[in-house]
């Protein structure tokens, strides 16, 4: 049997909606996210699912989970952000446009796997705000080599370093993105080869993020 059918949602359904911001979590993709969970809820008749209030107290219950645009601390006014997740491109495109205005120092690459790079090259070189790219093996001379080949008009791309490790690239992060850039661990690449998984590189990026402190 079919369940009740949930119509596409955007962010400009319910523009002013304010009450998925006790769930601090950044981005229009995860804005809208809350938005198709809300009409998922109306559509089963869940009491309270029209009820901001109600949605509100909900969302201030909310813990966010590990390596997913998660702020792992704050070290001389610079923000670093856990996404270990991102495994691919799109959602490594998804966590700079949660971001819109801030300078990024990016940290990508890891187990290469072949996937094609232009779509996060163009992404880079597209946004407003200066982005410094910090590349890892073993994808990280891909990744280079596009967002280094020629592009018309203009570009925020402040440079791309090649690090040696994760380590090396927090520190190199941290030195530009002062006194109130970003840090975004988002490699769009597997962890395999270095870490045990996703989880293992994120407590390795909390760890580098710490010993600066």
């Amino acid at each position: 049997m079919l369940g009740p059918r949930v119509e596409w949602v955007s962010e400009h359904d319910d523009p002013a909606a304010d009450w998925m911001e006790p769930l601090g979590l950044p981005g229009r993709h995860n804005r809208r996210n809350a938005l198709i969970a809300r009409r998922c809820l109306a559509a089963l008749g869940v009491p309270g699912a029209a009820d901001a209030a109600a949605l509100r107290a909900a969302a201030a219950g909310y813990r966010p989970l590990p390596s997913r645009l998660t702020p792992v601390g704050t070290v001389g006014g610079v923000t670093f952000v856990d996404d270990s997740l991102s495994t691919n491109v799109l959602p490594t495109l998804a966590a700079l446009d949660a971001f819109p205005g801030r300078r990024i120092a990016l940290i990508v690459g890891g187990h290469d796997r072949g996937i094609d790079y232009a779509p996060l090259a163009a992404g880079v070189v597209a946004r407003a705000a200066p982005t410094f790219v910090l590349t890892l093996p073993d994808s990280g001379p891909r990744i280079r080599a596009q967002l280094e080949a020629p592009a018309p008009g203009t570009s925020a791309l402040a440079g791309v370093t090649d690090c040696a490790d994760l380590t090396a690239a927090v520190q190199a992060g941290f030195g530009w993105a002062k006194p109130d850039g970003i840090v975004l661990l988002s490699p769009a690449a597997p962890s395999f080869g270095v870490f045990r998984d996703y989880r293992d590189r994120g407590e390795a990026f909390a760890r580098a993020v710490r010993a600066l402190s």
